[in-house]
C-alpha cells in the first residue's frame, strides 16, 4: 500500500475505500491534521484508523485516544487491537475505560445517576481507609493489565478477583498507554478531562484523537450541558426536610414559588412553553435566599448546602432497615436533582431555557447547550491530530462547522474533509424512493397509513429474508401497523416505548433466528442506530418518512441559532433538516454489514426524491422513483 507500512494490518487484503481512508489518517497523524470523514458502512473503520495512528503514536510518544459512545464500540475496538497485536508481534498498552462508578465493585443504583453521589462515597471511603479495593496494590493485576488487551469487563472481573480496585489499577495502566479506548466524555466533559490528563501526565498536544460514529458527539456534548427540574421533585425535596431542616425547606419552598410565577406567566401568554433568561432564576433564588435574614445565603452555599444533607442521608442510610434506606434514597435523588440542576443553569454558555406545562402534572424547566463547538473546537485546537468519523458523517462540512472543526475557526491546522465511496458492489444495494407516499403532517390520516401498510405488505411479498420497517415515532409506527395485512402481521415483531435491554436483545435475537421475521421500530431507536445485524440478517429495509422534530420552541431556538450564525439556508439545514437525515442514513445502513450482503431500501417517502431532501443524501445514493417498488423488490431478488 503506497506511502502507508502495512505491516501493522491484521487482514489478507485491503479494500478500495479502505485503502484511500488509512491514507487519509496517515496524512493526518503526520502532519497533525483534522479529519472528517464520511465513511460508509463496512469501509472498515475501525483498522484504517487505527493502524496508521498506532504506527505514528508509538513511533513519537503520543497516546491514542480512541472515543465511542456505545459500550458495543469498545468492544470492535478492543477486538481489533487484538487482532494487529496478534498478527504484527509488536508490545503496545491499550486499556479499555468506562466510568468509574460503573467499574466500582461496591457502587449502588444511586450512584449511576448522580456522579456527584458517587465520588463523594468513593473520596470518602478512600479518606478513612474503609475501601479494601482501593487500599490493596497488586503488581501482577498491573503488569497484566500493561502487556494483555482486555474489554474493561474483564478486566473488572481480574480486578475484583484479586481485590484491587479496577479503576484505579487502569487509570495507572493509563499512564503508560499507547491507546485508551474510552467514552466520548473522557475528552468532552471538562471536569473529566482535566482529572484525566493530569492523572495519565499528558497534554492534549500529546493526544491522536480519534472519534467513532462522530455524528453522536454534537447531541451528547448538547446533553452533558443540560438538565431539566420538575416541579413535583422541589415539592417533594421541601417536603423531606419539613422536620429536619426548616431552613433550607423554606429555601426550597421558595423555588417552588417560582416555578408558580413562571407558570402565570405562561397562561397569561396563553403558552404551553416559554423562554426563561438565565439571570431571572439566578435573581429570583437571590430574593428567596436572602428573604428575612441579616445575612443572605449566596446561590452556591445552597447547592452546596443541599448536596451536604443528601450526603448525610448516605451515611445515615447505611444503618437503616432497606425500608428506610429505599426512602433516604429517594430524598437524596429529589435533593440531587435540585443541586445538580441549579448548578448546571449558571453556566454562562449560550443555552436553550425553557419553562413548558406540556405535561400539565409535571411543570418543569429545562436548559441545553446550543452550541457543542464550545466544548469541541478548543480540544481540536490542541491536540495533535483529530479524526472524526462516521458512515453518517454527511454532510461533513455541516459537521466541521457544528463541533468547530472548521478552518473559519481552528487557525493554524489543516482541516481535510472527504466522503469515501462503498466498497460493496452497487448492484449488492437498490435504493427505490415510492411516489405518493408520506409521513408530511398536513397529509397524515387514515387513508395514507393504510396506503403505507399496504406497500409494505407488497414489497415484504417479495422479501426473501429477515426485513424492517423503521419509523419516524411510536404514533406514526402504531397507526401504520393496525393497517397491515394479516400476511405481513404473522411475521411482524414489534420494538416498544418501554422495552427493557434484555428485552430488545431478545427480540434482536428472535429476529436473527427467523428467516422471514419483520420488525417494525422507530428512526433514533437503538434498532435503527446501536444494533449491528450480522450475517444479513436484514435482506430489506423500508424507511418509513423522516423523522422532522415537531416545531416545539426548543427546536426553533436551535434553528434560529444557526440562521443568525450562517444564514437562513445554511441555518435550517444545520438545526432542523440534516439531523433527521443522519437518523434515515442510521436506518438504512442497517442492512449491508459486510462485503457479501445484499439489501434493497425503500425510502417511503416522495420527499427524498425533491429539493432540499435529495440534495442532503450520500452522494452515492442512486435512487429510483418509482410507485411500483414491489416490481424492483422482485427483480431484486430473482
Amino acid at each position: 500500500m503506497k506511502g502507508t507500512n502495512t505491516a501493522l494490518f491484521p487482514f489478507p487484503s485491503i479494500r478500495d475505500g479502505q485503502r484511500e481512508f488509512m491514507e487519509d489518517v496517515k496524512d493526518a497523524v503526520e502532519g497533525g491534521k483534522i479529519l472528517v470523514a464520511h465513511a460508509p458502512t463496512g469501509i472498515g473503520k475501525t483498522v484504517a484508523t487505527l493502524v496508521p495512528a498506532l504506527e505514528y503514536a508509538v513511533e513519537n510518544g503520543k497516546t491514542i485516544f480512541f472515543l465511542t459512545s456505545k459500550r458495543s464500540q469498545h468492544k470492535i475496538a478492543i477486538d481489533t487491537l487484538r487482532l494487529i497485536k496478534d498478527h504484527a508481534k509488536r508490545e503496545f498498552t491499550t486499556v479499555d475505560i468506562t466510568s468509574k462508578q460503573s467499574m466500582c465493585p461496591r457502587t449502588k443504583p444511586i450512584h449511576r445517576e448522580f456522579y456527584f453521589l458517587f465520588n463523594e462515597f468513593c473520596r470518602s471511603e478512600q479518606k478513612n481507609k474503609r475501601c479494601r479495593y482501593f487500599m490493596k496494590q497488586d503488581e501482577e493485576a498491573l503488569g497484566r493489565i500493561k502487556s494483555e488487551i482486555m474489554h474493561v469487563e474483564q478486566l473488572c472481573n481480574w480486578c475484583t478477583t484479586r481485590g484491587v480496585c479496577p479503576y484505579k489499577e487502569a487509570l495507572e495502566a493509563a499512564g503508560s498507554a499507547d491507546v485508551l479506548v474510552c467514552d466520548y466524555n473522557y475528552l468532552f466533559s471538562t471536569d473529566i478531562t482535566e482529572r484525566i490528563l493530569e492523572k495519565i501526565e499528558k497534554g492534549l498536544e500529546d493526544l491522536i484523537v480519534i472519534v467513532d460514529e462522530a455524528h453522536n458527539l454534537p447531541d451528547r456534548i448538547r446533553s452533558n450541558l443540560s438538565s431539566e427540574l420538575r416541579m413535583n421533585t422541589v415539592t417533594g425535596a421541601a417536603r423531606d426536610l419539613r422536620r429536619r431542616d426548616r431552613e433550607m425547606q423554606g429555601n426550597l419552598m421558595g423555588l417552588e414559588s417560582i416555578f408558580k410565577k413562571l407558570a402565570m406567566s405562561a397562561s397569561k401568554e396563553n403558552k404551553d412553553e416559554i423562554k426563561v433568561d438565565r439571570d431571572f432564576l439566578v435573581d429570583e433564588m437571590a430574593k428567596v435566599l436572602g428573604r428575612g435574614r441579616i445575612e443572605a445565603m449566596s446561590y452556591d452555599d445552597f447547592v452546596n448546602a443541599l448536596r451536604s444533607i443528601a450526603e448525610d442521608f448516605e451515611t445515615s442510610g447505611s444503618r437503616t432497615t432497606d425500608d428506610m434506606r429505599y426512602k433516604n434514597e429517594t430524598v437524596q435523588r429529589d435533593l440531587l436533582s435540585v443541586a445538580d440542576f441549579l448548578d448546571g443553569w449558571k453556566t454562562r454558555e449560550e443555552c436553550v431555557r425553557i419553562f413548558s406545562l406540556a405535561q400539565k402534572d409535571y411543570p418543569r424547566l429545562y436548559f441545553k447547550l446550543l452550541d457543542p463547538s464550545v466544548i469541541s473546537e478548543p480540544i481540536f485546537a490542541k491536540a495533535h491530530s483529530t479524526i472524526l468519523m462516521s458512515g453518517t458523517l454527511c454532510p461533513t462540512e455541516m459537521y466541521a462547522d457544528v463541533l468547530g472543526a472548521s478552518p473559519a475557526r481552528i487557525k493554524g491546522k489543516e482541516i481535510v474533509l472527504n466522503e469515501y465511496k462503498s466498497p460493496f458492489p452497487s448492484e449488492n444495494r437498490m435504493i427505490v424512493v415510492t411516489k405518493a407516499l408520506t409521513t408530511k403532517y398536513t397529509k397524515r390520516g387514515e387513508e395514507m397509513y393504510r396506503l403505507m401498510a399496504g406497500k409494505i405488505g407488497e414489497v415484504a411479498k417479495y422479501v426473501k429474508g429477515g426485513m424492517a420497517v423503521f419509523f419516524p415515532s411510536y404514533a406514526l409506527l402504531k397507526s401504520v401497523a393496525t393497517h397491515l395485512p394479516d400476511t405481513v402481521r404473522s411475521r411482524v415483531m414489534i420494538e416498544r416505548r418501554e422495552m427493557r435491554k434484555e428485552e430488545k436483545n431478545r427480540l434482536y435475537e428472535t429476529l436473527r433466528d427467523d428467516t422471514d421475521g419483520i420488525l417494525l421500530a422507530v428512526q433514533g431507536g437503538s434498532f435503527s442506530e446501536g444494533m449491528d445485524y450480522e450475517s444479513n440478517t436484514l435482506k430489506a429495509i423500508i424507511v418509513v418518512g423522516l423523522p422532522l422534530s415537531p416545531p416545539t420552541l426548543e427546536v426553533k431556538m436551535i434553528e434560529g441559532y444557526y440562521v443568525r450564525k450562517y444564514g437562513a439556508e445554511t441555518g435550517r439545514n444545520y438545526g432542523y433538516l440534516y439531523p433527521a437525515i443522519t437518523k434515515v442514513l442510521q436506518a438504512a445502513g442497517r442492512g449491508i454489514r459486510s462485503e457479501q450482503d445484499r439489501c434493497i431500501i425503500v425510502l417511503m417517502d416522495y420527499r427524498f426524491a425533491q429539493y432540499p431532501y435529495k440534495k442532503c443524501l450520500p452522494s452515492d445514493f442512486n435512487e429510483t422513483y418509482t410507485s411500483r417498488s414491489e416490481e424492483y423488490c422482485k427483480t431484486f431478488f430473482r
